[in-house]
């Protein structure tokens, strides 16, 4: 348990925090600050560890007796990892904030960014983390968040870190070289892997968190995908045109253009007129398709003419407000105002894959 003995400039402080330690393998360590006064949302993702002791593991963790700081090293060069100064923590109701130093200023990581190098920048570099879906520019958010870094030491041994909070976010990279993170919510919760080579920390990575899906051998092939097609003789002549040219083309993806008035589970009768028998005849050419399907349904079309929102309303399967009754309402693609699936309720994926297969026969 640690005490704060001033107060921070954000108000609402939370005194005490508990700083908790878990070996949790040989090559990963897990330590979170939260309050044990009261439950703050954390990311429902479960990583369990088998449970090393201290004698086992290939780090070892150092906590000053007056609570000033936390200390990770690597035990076989005696490198520090992770060192933060917990006098400059802040730990309040909508501000958290822990700084460390990192052995070397060869940091990569941070997505889902458009970076301008590889390897990030340490001049005071702030990367704000929102899943945004804009175009791709420098330092814009695009379509994920990856609060995970890995940081090259001067030895070649490397290791990764990952900040275990799905709230809005960022992180300064300062040429101490140190790094800053600051959320508005949730408790700090991190992972360290020990690696000690880039592979070795990306293996651990995705031991704890989930391995990435296998793909369908198709989809590692050649692939065309645009918004702003207009029409199915525009597409058409696209394709000839791939073909004549001979340009190598294994997939075509179909965007938002298709559908009737922005409408999941739809397809323009008029500017698209004879999708489903193109997309077949594609496919007897060997060729696979892909359509765009959004995450948000109209709510706002005449009763009875939309199936998708009325059997979703009937199932439940919105995302709802704080009342956890009233769905949560948007402005997304469609005309009108939109409401959102929740994809973690099972009854959703009914819905979904329901509506898909309908489509499939259309």
């Amino acid at each position: 348990l640690n005490k704060r003995q001033s107060l921070s400039l954000f108000g609402n402080d939370i005194s005490p925090i508990v700083l908790e330690v878990e070996f949790q393998t040989r090559d990963r360590l897990r330590f979170r600050l939260y309050d044990p006064n009261k439950q703050r949302f954390e990311v429902p993702l479960k990583i369990d560890g088998p449970g090393v002791t201290a004698e086992e593991a290939n780090y070892e963790v150092e906590f000053l007796d007056d609570s000033t700081h936390l200390t990770i090293k690597r035990k076989s060069t005696g490198t520090v990892l992770w060192d933060s100064p917990l006098v400059d923590l802040f730990f309040s109701n909508q501000f958290l904030q822990i700084t460390t130093t990192v052995p070397s200023t060869s940091v990569y990581g941070f997505g889902e960014h458009e970076h301008p190098t590889f390897k990030h920048s340490m001049d005071f570099v702030t990367y704000g983390m929102f899943a945004r879906d804009q175009a791709p520019t420098s330092f814009a958010n695009l379509y994920g968040v990856h609060p995970f870094y890995m940081c090259v030491e001067p030895d070649s041994n490397a290791h990764g870190v990952l900040l275990l909070n799905s709230n809005a976010q960022d992180v300064t990279l300062s040429p101490n070289p140190s790094l800053t993170f600051r959320t508005i919510g949730g408790i700090l919760d991190f992972y360290l892997f020990l690696g000690p080579t880039p592979e070795n920390v990306i293996q651990q990575y995705t031991e704890a968190i989930g391995r990435p899906h296998m793909p369908a051998y198709w989809s590692l092939g050649f692939q065309l995908s645009r918004w702003g097609y207009g029409s199915l003789d525009v597409l058409k002549k696209t394709v000839d045109r791939m073909h004549r040219y001979d340009i190598p083309y294994d997939v075509q993806h179909f965007d938002i253009d298709y559908m009737e008035r922005r409408l999941d589970f739809t397809y323009d009768k008029v500017n698209f007129a004879g999708l489903p028998e193109f997309i077949q005849e594609l496919k007897k050419k060997g060729m696979h398709n892909v359509v765009i399907l959004d995450p948000f349904i109209a709510k706002d079309e005449e009763p009875g003419t939309y199936k998708p929102y009325e059997l979703g309303q009937e199932m439940g399967v919105w995302v709802n407000n704080s009342d956890g009754v009233t769905p949560a309402v948007g402005k997304a693609w469609p005309p009108g105002e939109s409401v959102f699936p929740d994809y973690t309720n099972p009854r959703t994926i009914e819905w979904w894959t329901q509506l898909c297969l309908e489509f499939k026969d259309v």
